[in-house]
């Protein structure tokens, strides 16, 4: 039995020691393999990689955004990107020479020093946004390395719908150190701090303008310090192909349906069908903006749903006026002295008699005004005086109608072309 174990313990000792000669031939013929063990034998990840406490780690950032989204119901703005760090690492040099010839080589981000970039405005707390993810460093002789991880950043934009939907975006990313100051570790852009060769566009949003650029605030704290931010600054722009078909057209075609039941006879069947409609159709139109429009915006109501909503207002008054109209040119009680003397005048009038009466009523006042025009009288009074001998109770409601009619699509249609000018939104250019 002892002598089992004595074997057993001396097969043991033999293995150990083939596998320490397999590593040490393995050492002894790879140089990178030799390169790590001489950078990594005492090194620390948390110590900063400088030879002076007052030296600063400098370390350049370069942004290339991949994909980008705007989530418009929630105000967020997603960016996946490359993100490019380079800096110096003090403690990551040697010489090639000692190590035939090796100039570079691959190490993990998390067997090295890595700065702390943080996204300082994230939007997703449940996700940590602070360090750089593992990725593969290229690391020099001179002691440079690169990094190029993969990242996505979430953060919340203030949101203005007021033009949707032709609204554009401004959203801000904040990043720098978590835990150092600008003495410490001093982020900057390149000269082309934001690639976008690699972007591929988004189908409902496009980014018209995109800057970088960096704030050195100082805090009443700490006067001796400076905490140091990189700013990018995106332009977004909504595609609105679609919403427009959706909603901008018809809007244009309620506000063409409006006049057109004011332009109607109000004793048709067919003017107060067309104003129940129309109505109803403005209802249903709100209705589904309510629910496609974001309501989150910070500087109030989209002027599309305004509009709506005004439009709406112009459509029930439609609808009531043609329903008085209705009533009124069906009553019989003769009309008060100040009606009929308000029709005679505007009667009297060639454009009124024009606008207001009907093709017979127009051709007897025309014959009228010619007779009294060839005998000599003009006089506007008598004109009148003969008017209003020929008009009836029922024939002055009529009038009155009419001119109340007129007088509400003139005063509709000049409220709809302030609508355009004040409400309607204009198409962002995407050039």
């Amino acid at each position: 039995m002892r002598l089992s174990l004595v074997l057993l313990l001396l097969a043991a000792v033999g293995l150990c020691r083939a596998a320490t000669d397999t590593c040490n031939i393995l050492s002894a013929k790879s140089p990178t393999l030799r390169l790590k063990r001489h950078l990594f034998c005492e090194y620390d990840t948390s110590i900063r990689p400088v030879l002076s406490k007052n030296t600063a780690v400098n370390v350049s950032v370069v942004i290339r955004p991949m994909l980008m989204n705007f989530i418009d119901d929630k105000s967020t703005f997603i960016l996946h990107a490359w993100i490019s760090f380079e800096w110096t690492d003090q403690h990551l040099t040697w010489k090639p020479e000692d190590f035939d010839g090796v100039q570079e080589t691959r190490v993990k981000s998390d067997e090295i020093w890595v700065p702390d970039f943080a996204l300082y405005n994230s939007g997703d707390m449940e996700t940590s946004q602070t360090g750089i993810p593992e990725t593969l460093c290229q690391l020099s002789h001179t002691g440079s390395v690169i990094c190029l991880p993969s990242i996505k950043y979430k953060t919340l934009c203030e949101s203005d719908f007021t033009y949707w939907p032709y609204d554009k975006q401004t959203c801000t990313l904040r990043m720098g150190s978590w835990t150092h100051t600008g003495e410490e570790i001093s982020f900057d852009f390149k000269n082309s701090s934001i690639d976008m060769s690699n972007y591929r566009e988004n189908n409902e949003w496009k980014i018209l303008n995109y800057t970088a650029s960096k704030k050195n605030p100082k805090y009443s704290c700490c006067p001796n310090e400076t905490f140091p931010s990189l700013l990018l600054d995106f332009e977004l722009a909504r595609h609105p192909t679609m919403l427009h078909a959706a909603y901008i057209t018809p809007a244009v075609v309620l506000m063409v349906i409006t006049l057109t039941v004011l332009w109607l006879d109000s004793r048709s069947v067919e003017r107060i069908s067309l104003a129940a409609v129309n109505f109803i159709c403005h209802l249903l139109c709100i209705n589904d903006l309510h629910w496609m429009v974001p309501v989150n915006g910070s500087y109030g109501s989209p002027h599309i749903l305004l509009f709506f909503r005004d439009s709406m207002v112009l459509a029930t008054f439609a609808m009531v006026v043609t329903t008085l109209l209705r009533k009124l040119q069906s009553t019989k009680v003769a009309p008060p002295g100040w009606i009929v003397a308000t029709v005679t005048i505007v009667a009297s009038n060639r454009a009124g008699r024009f606008l207001l009466l009907d093709d017979n009523n127009v051709a007897g006042d025309d014959k009228q005004l010619v007779s009294n025009n060839n005998s000599g009288s003009g006089d506007v009074e008598e004109n009148v005086s003969v008017f209003a001998a020929k008009t009836d109770a029922n024939e002055s409601w009529r009038k009155l109608a009419i001119i109340i009619e007129w007088l509400a699509f003139i005063a509709t249609a000049f409220t709809y072309i302030m609508l355009i000018i004040l409400l309607v939104p204009s198409p962002v250019s995407w050039k």
